[in-house]
């Protein structure tokens, strides 16, 4: 695995079905970890095999994954009784 430093610019696009579904250009990020969370939060309610490409600016590397996003679980509403 690649070494990410949170000073690093890091390019990241999220395909589904061949279509960009997410793309971004961030630092901060201490992980790849942390860069998949990111992706998994803007991507939204996409469910399935969504390939990852994540460009490194700083140190000159790409990484390609394929990721299969799962269903969230749905909310529990929680009620006060009066």
């Amino acid at each position: 695995m690649a070494n990410i430093s949170s000073s690093d610019i890091l390019c990241a696009t999220a395909s589904y079905h061949g279509r960009t579904i997410a793309s971004f250009t961030s630092s901060g990020f201490s992980s790849l970890t942390d860069v998949l969370s990111a992706v998994r939060a803007a991507v939204g309610s996409v469910v399935g095999l969504v390939e990852l490409s994540v460009l490194n600016t700083s140190r000159g590397w790409r990484e390609r994954r394929s990721l299969f996003i799962k269903p969230q679980a749905p909310g529990v509403q929680l009620t006060l009784a009066l």
